[in-house]
């Protein structure tokens, strides 16, 4: 097979190089447009993972590659305050020159040729003079953009500017240097190496202030230095090339066409902080090889491999997507007390846990957890974040889970059923911090279906307040008042996807015999002032209704589906004419409760399909709330599609307008192990958490 390499970096490479070993009569030759030596960047990193790969791929270069490297274990974070150091976090790096000088003389070994200064200025011509392409000519592949509507390739442009740098300083291990001056907030990216790796970032506010953004080199250089200059002891920012650039995240549909093939930053790029490029690049090598070893066909081999590697590439791909983002919003999080940001820092990509760190450095989480419960309300001894209490308002919540109960459908006009009390009851013994009631009625013309309870009687009081007779002194039960508005009337759907449907007109009673206010009469447009003050009047008689019963925590929804919701999120209406209404009745409910209730609100917040507030409107929306008297937001993700590879979740949306707002939030994804729960409650980016079975007792 004659195989053509477009591309002579560390994924050509050490494909060319894996496909000739295997396959010693197959022609293979490598065009490189630089010539040999040269090459831009500094280090390149590898994970243990890699390293194992490695050797079982090509002993020899592994093994020069070994003698070669610098290992270190722990991750240092550096901020204006403190050092924080994590154990347990092997990592390998060497020089991008060595790593090149090692794959070129083993590629000449086995017998690939080398062309080097070569540029390929028409990659279909080469393609076709070839049985097989690889296109391996990095993130501006010019392969790639040849094929792009086949490859079906997209490319996402990030906010923050960075540049590369070296530098002589000395450093011990993967550090990310934090340091806020007048113009903003700069971050390090520093790894060892005979010259150290030294990435510099920063948001586009602080790029353009500190006017970085209009210096020359020469200029900019001294101001870096001066900023870092604690960190670089005496020692200089060294520069390959004059340029700051912004991140761009690339996909493709599919990785290979007729006989073309991606690999490496032409088919996928990853993040920076996460240091998985060359990593990525070389294991996608690795299955390339293995695909021709189990395949004899070029096209099964191609679907074969991408097939193999692409599930694991995405997923590698979402968690530096997530550590992007991260990076983006960094000023959001650097308010958090520093050993706080550290442990959020660490667990930015979602690949690392309370958990894990407790495993890998149980130091790093002990002295953690030590400070963690030094700042709880109460006296408490040591034991995860998620057994901790918390103070809302006036009222100390006992550990951070909240039980949610989901809907049903057995009420009778309002009055919860003994299936219902039940599940209440039985919710109580696992001695949540919250129990929070499915969705309780304000108004018998609220209710979602006929079967839903409520809380707009005095029987209604007295039957809750028998049930909270029965919980645990350390559970807060919490009410979850609600008014379906438009959306009430409906019926439970049993078989199908959602919860509720609309009534089937031939069978189903009048809505007139058990509404006494048809469900479309509570249409925004239909609404009038008077209209308005009634359903205010509803909650405001609800919550003190709550209160009667022994309700301790009270929380509105206004996340869909219910009328709230629909005011929030009106398409073409002024964002402030949507919030004044929701405000309105938040004001009016916090007036009617005590001080030491809790008062809590559901937002429904949108990063795809704009069907609920955008982030922006939600920190907008949620100083309202938070203003006129809500203690606790619950973020609730409003879209129903798929997210994409860098949309925000619950989890997101509470950590953001938590760290944004400053105030305190429940994260609504319910969660599905107790090291969530630490893991979200520890970095900071919840003070609740809701599930939906048993706590787990031993986190």
């Amino acid at each position: 097979m004659n195989v053509t390499t477009i591309g002579g970096g560390p994924g050509g490479l050490y494909a060319s190089l894996l496909l000739k070993r295997s396959h010693p009569d197959w022609d293979v030759t490598v065009y490189e447009r630089n010539p040999r030596g040269v090459t831009y960047g500094w280090g390149i990193v590898f994970p243990n993972r890699t390293l194992s790969n490695l050797a079982d791929a090509d002993p020899p270069s592994h093994e020069a590659i070994t003698e070669t490297f610098e290992r270190w274990d722990p991750f240092d974070i550096v901020t204006d305050d403190d050092h924080f150091r994590c154990g347990g976090n092997t990592f390998a790096s060497m020089m991008r020159t060595d790593l090149l000088a090692v794959l070129e003389e083993r590629c000449r070994d086995v017998g690939v040729e080398l062309e080097y200064e070569t540029e390929i200025a028409d990659p279909a011509a080469v393609a076709a003079e070839a049985d097989l392409c690889i296109a391996a000519d990095g993130i501006h592949s010019h392969t790639r953009e040849v094929f792009a509507d086949e490859f079906g390739t997209e490319i996402e442009q990030g906010r923050a500017r960075f540049s590369w740098f070296g530098t002589d300083a000395e450093f011990e291990a993967l550090t990310h240097i934090f340091v806020e001056n007048e113009d903003g907030l700069w971050c390090a990216h520093t790894y060892p190496g005979p010259t150290s790796t030294f990435i510099i970032d920063c948001d586009v506010e602080t790029w353009e202030r500190s006017g970085v953004a209009d210096m020359t080199e020469t200029e900019y250089l001294p101001y870096l230095e001066d900023v870092f200059a604690d960190h670089l002891n005496g020692h200089s920012i060294q520069s390959q090339q004059d340029q700051w650039r912004r991140f761009q995240t690339v996909t493709n549909d599919i990785w290979h066409h007729d006989n073309v093939v991606l690999v490496g930053d032409a088919a996928h790029t990853a993040h920076y902080s996460i240091g998985s490029g060359t990593t990525l690049a070389m294991e996608d090598a690795i299955g390339l090889m293995e695909a021709f070893e189990t395949n004899d066909e070029l096209d099964a081999a191609l679907a074969a491999y991408e097939s193999a590697r692409k599930p694991f590439v995405e997923t590698l791909l979402s968690a530096a997507e997530r550590s992007r983002i991260h990076f983006e919003d960094i000023e959001r999080y650097y308010d958090l007390p520093s050993r706080q940001f550290a442990i959020h820092h660490l667990t930015r990509s979602g690949r690392l846990t309370y958990g894990s760190l407790q495993r890998r450095d149980p130091t790093f989480t002990d002295a953690f957890d030590e400070w963690f419960a030094e700042r709880t309300p109460v006296d408490t001894k040591r034991r995860p974040p998620a057994r901790q209490p918390v103070r809302l308002a006036d009222t100390v919540i006992a550990n951070r889970y909240v039980r949610v109960l989901e809907p049903t459908s057995s009420a009778d006009e309002g009055t919860p059923s003994t299936a219902q009390l039940s599940a209440f009851t039985a919710a109580a013994d696992e001695e949540p911090g919250v129990l929070l009631t499915e969705p309780l009625a304000v108004a018998q013309a609220g209710r979602p279906t006929i079967g839903s309870p409520g809380l707009y009687t005095e029987d209604h009081v007295d039957t809750w307040a028998d049930a909270i007779d029965t919980v645990l002194d350390e559970v807060t039960a919490g009410a979850h008042l609600t008014h379906a508005g438009a959306s009430g009337g409906r019926e439970p759907r049993v078989f199908g996807h959602g919860g509720l449907t609309e009534r089937e007109p031939t069978w189903s009673p009048r809505l007139s015999d058990e509404y006494p206010v048809h469900p479309r009469s509570f249409e925004r447009t239909a609404m009038d002032a008077d209209d308005r003050n009634a359903v205010v009047e509803d909650f405001v008689a609800a919550a003190r209704r709550a209160d009667d019963a022994g309700f301790e925590y009270v929380q509105l929804q206004a996340a869909a589906p219910s009328l709230l919701s629909r005011f929030l999120t009106a398409s073409g209406v002024p964002f402030e004419d949507r919030v004044e209404f929701v405000r309105t009745v938040v004001a009016d409910v916090a007036d009617a409760l005590p001080a030491r209730t809790p008062l809590g609100v559901t937002v429904p917040v949108s990063d795809g399909d704009g069907r609920g507030l955008s982030l922006k409107e939600a920190f907008g929306a949620v100083r309202e709330l938070s203003e006129a008297g809500c203690d606790v937001v619950a973020p609730v993700a409003a879209s129903t599609g798929e997210r994409g590879l860098a949309e925000k979740g619950p989890s997101d949306f509470s950590d953001d307008i938590r760290n944004e707002v400053e105030v305190s939030t429940l994260a609504t994804a319910p969660a599905a192990s107790a090291d969530k729960v630490n893991t979200l409650v520890a970095t900071g980016r919840a003070d609740l958490c809701a599930v939906q079975g048993t706590p787990f007792r031993d986190g």
